[in-house]
């Protein structure tokens, strides 16, 4: 799948803003906004934009297979980040 752009808004308190994120899916767009999202902020709507000039304000989310990677047992035997082993 290629990644598009989605504005995502987010709001808080009355408060909302809208960010915009590359992904691949509305669902996966949900999960590259929430690391751009402050605390206590929730998501009010995802859409797909076409708009020629949009510019991505994060990466793309994490695959799963890239989120699991650190709990898995192939990266459990693997050395530690920054380990001398």
């Amino acid at each position: 799948m290629s990644l598009r752009l989605y504005r995502v808004t987010l709001g808080a308190d009355g408060v909302t803003r809208t960010v915009t994120v590359p992904s691949s899916t509305d669902v996966q767009a949900g999960d590259a906004a929430v690391g751009l999202a402050s605390p206590g902020e929730v998501i009010l709507s995802i859409e797909e934009t076409d708009d020629a000039d949009a510019v991505a304000e994060g990466p793309p989310p994490l695959s799963q297979a890239a989120e699991l990677a650190p709990v898995t047992p192939g990266a459990a035997a693997a050395p530690a980040p920054g380990s001398d082993d």
